[in-house]
């Protein structure tokens, strides 16, 4: 093939998917295995939690958290249909440095993410399962052995599959589903259809005397704060959908590789180089072609589904539980409580939906931030540093499960430590999690404005209205991220 055919292909944006139903859904991915982390971290335990504590008026702050981050993905997902690249390769143009940039990612992610309180949660819900009750202190062997095997497995999980975004990406599918199910039926079951009005209601609580928030002597930012964080999936989300969308293929990332698997891959080269596309009336209208599966799969799957899941959790909560049950319950007690209330209404069998629904996903959510937290760190120095692309032979395979074992080894130890020396409790670690992962929050918004406006034709830059909103986004986490430092350092509520 002559050099001058290659460069025409180069220039051309490969089409996007027909504007049918059954395309669009073979399409998405990166939104699917979001969701199905967001729902095993925020939805599940964490925001109920705050809506039966301090009341429904705080429903407002997931929906606008829903709306902030829909927004954000998309722009973020914009990159690598644009040139091939995940968004923090474009982050390494801005100072410090690449290398820099990589240590300054690694960690604000890996310090967040490295707390194995999800596999503790599952594992907890899997005893409870074995022993018919919540378990106890003198259960704490059991359950690190449970924790211990849950750990193991979403590690094994991610040595299968040809490609590991799309391993992720076919049990998030029914994980999603089987949650969904399990919450609607239970809610139905629970709810009168006063909680709904009542928790609906939640949506204007921006309105009310300090935005709905509980006086100073009665908040607790870091619970808020932290619950807040994970709707719908908080940290450093924006770089691993930016990565899952150049692992899936989207756009111009069809021409620089993915992350392969041990087990069932073979090894493949991961550009670090950008390949941009040219600027011209064909590719602009794919352009829009491929925008409208960047909203469907940040809009509909990641945003829209896990709104009505956490609304759902709420409603459940809400109509379950006390605010005096709520706030001395912590972690994956709330689920046990609920399951211990519906098991009055439907028998039995109730505590096994609960249980079992809370189990899977908590089970997804560990394995599913494992990769998505050492693919972010691997992407970062693979397009940071030659050296290590040097000692990695070119196969990128060799820097991803050295840093997959470092954060499994981490983690074990962690969870050993606090289910047998009592460092924290599992709700402890998902909310330090959570809190630290404020700042990669908190700075997502206006690195992403930078990039679309130095970095992107043109052409191809949002509205006037999207970048509003992206600069909204720095204020509102931002808000939270100062009411936590309070609390933290100075022992002040706001």
């Amino acid at each position: 093939m002559s050099e001058s055919v290659q460069a025409v292909q180069v220039k051309d944006l490969p089409p996007p998917p027909p504007p049918n139903l059954r395309a669009y859904f073979k399409a998405l991915g990166p939104g699917v295995i979001m969701a199905s982390l967001a729902i095993g971290s925020g939805e599940w335990i964490t925001f109920p939690a705050v809506i039966a504590t301090f009341g429904p008026q705080l429903l407002w702050t997931a929906a606008l958290s829903c709306l902030l981050q829909a927004v954000l993905a998309v722009e973020s997902m914009k990159y690598p249909v644009f040139c091939g690249q995940p968004i923090h390769r474009a982050y390494q143009k801005l100072p410090p440095s690449p290398l820099g940039w990589a240590w300054i990612w690694t960690l604000l992610l890996f310090i967040p993410v490295m707390w194995p309180s999800w596999a503790i949660a599952s594992a907890t819900a899997a005893l409870a399962l074995q022993l018919g009750r919540l378990p106890g202190p003198q259960d704490s062997m059991m359950l690190l052995a449970w924790s211990i095997l849950a750990l193991t497995i979403g590690l094994l999980v991610l040595h299968i599959g040809w490609k590991i975004q799309r391993t992720l990406e076919l049990l998030s599918w029914p994980l999603i589903i089987l949650l969904f199910v399990t919450v609607l039926t239970a809610v139905i079951i629970a709810a009168h259809p006063d909680d709904w009005i009542a928790v609906i209601s939640g949506l204007g609580g921006f309105l009310n005397e300090r935005g709905g928030l509980p006086p100073p002597n009665k908040i607790d930012w870091i619970a808020i704060s932290g619950a807040i964080a994970y709707i719908p999936a908080g940290f450093g989300f924006n770089l691993m959908l930016s990565s899952y969308a150049r692992d899936k293929g989207w756009g111009m990332a069809h021409r620089v590789g993915y992350i392969s698997a041990v087990i069932g891959g073979r090894r493949v080269e991961l550009s670090a180089e950008e390949i941009p596309f040219e600027i011209n009336g064909d590719n602009l209208k794919k352009w829009r072609g491929w925008l409208n599966v960047l909203r469907i799969d940040s809009w509909i799957v990641f945003s829209l589904l896990t709104f009505f899941t956490v609304l759902m959790t709420s409603v459940m909560a809400y109509s379950l539980l006390t605010p005096e049950q709520a706030a001395a319950l912590r972690g994956f007690g709330i689920a046990a409580a609920q399951a211990q209330a519906l098991s009055n209404i439907l028998g039995g069998v109730a505590w096994i939906i609960v249980l079992l629904g809370g189990f899977w996903i908590l089970f997804d959510t560990q394995w599913g931030l494992m990769d998505a937290t050492t693919r972010t760190i691997m992407d970062n120095f693979w397009f940071a540093s030659e050296k290590i692309k040097k000692w990695a032979k070119g196969d990128p395979r060799r820097l991803y499960y050295l840093i997959l074992y470092v954060l499994f080894s981490i983690s074990l130890v962690i969870m050993i430590g606090a289910l047998t020396l009592g460092w924290a409790s599992p709700y402890q670690l998902t909310l330090t999690g959570a809190n630290l992962g404020l700042f990669a929050l908190t700075i997502a918004y206006p690195l992403q404005i930078i990039v679309n406006y130095k970095y992107l034709p043109k052409e191809l830059r949002p509205s006037i209205i999207t970048t509003i909103i992206l600069a909204a986004g720095t204020v509102f986490y931002g808000f939270f991220l100062v009411g936590v430092l309070a609390q933290t350092l100075f022992n002040i509520k706001l």
